[in-house]
């Protein structure tokens, strides 16, 4: 009988111990270092600084005094929030009369740059996603659009198959890498939007990512004339 309790007492302490928290897989000197240098030259909007299992992220958010709504902007591998064409979207969308929030997402190190390497970030992309999320709610924005670029492209699809939230008011994926799955029945328009002469990962499947988007009420595609790789200019 004792060595029955004994197993019962250990059974019942490991199914209600508190669950560890994973390592983020995210390099998080990294994430400072940019924090560091993107904080002191700040000109539009406030830095907010959201969390997500327990790692606390760099979040840029602004807005016109009235908004005709809100905007959740995800940048591309190796970025920040306010780098590439992210960082511009969040200034040109308040001009706009937007709110925007743009956050730092999970990165690798400087000499990874491999999508499939990119893709074990995922998880860790969606928390934040979430918090993000939750915090434009919070501020009265009951469906925010997203406008993802690249990798940050690849995280909200990821993130959407798993977690399928309605409250999306439209989602922007700029140089989507593959195709759309899970798509099919969102209850948002979608525009995929790339450049002619983008990565052959974007450009090659595009037509596959049109017949989903033809059934999307309201969703369209578009290449940019003058879009190279993940939409540089030329």
């Amino acid at each position: 009988m004792n060595a029955l309790y004994r197993c019962l007492v250990i059974a019942l302490a490991l199914t209600f111990a508190p669950a560890a928290l994973a390592q983020p897989l995210s390099d998080l000197a990294r994430e400072k270092r940019w924090a560091d240098q993107v904080l002191p030259s700040l000109v539009v909007g406030d830095a907010v600084w959201l969390e997500s299992g327990g790692v606390k992220f760099l979040s840029l958010y602004a807005a016109p005094e009235k908004s005709r709504g809100a905007v959740l902007l995800l940048h591309s591998a190796g970025l920040h929030p306010n780098h590439g064409i992210t960082g511009e979207l969040r200034v040109v969308l308040v001009d706009k009369g937007w709110a925007t929030l743009s956050v730092q997402l999970p990165v690798h190190p400087a000499d990874v740059d491999d999508g499939a390497e990119y893709r074990k970030l995922y998880p860790e992309a969606g928390a934040r996603i979430e918090a993000a999320l939750a915090l434009l709610r919070a501020k009265g924005f009951a469906r925010p659009a997203v406008v993802s670029h690249a990798i940050g492209s690849g995280m909200f699809h990821g993130w959407w198959r798993t977690r399928r939230d309605p409250a999306i008011a439209a989602w922007a994926a700029m140089s989507f890498y593959g195709v759309f799955e899970g798509v099919a029945g969102a209850p948002f328009p979608v525009f995929d939007l790339y450049g002619e002469n983008d990565y052959r990962g974007v450009r090659g499947p595009a037509e596959d990512r049109k017949e989903i988007l033809d059934k999307l009420p309201g969703s369209r595609q578009l290449a940019a004339a003058d879009g190279g790789r993940f939409l540089a200019g030329g």
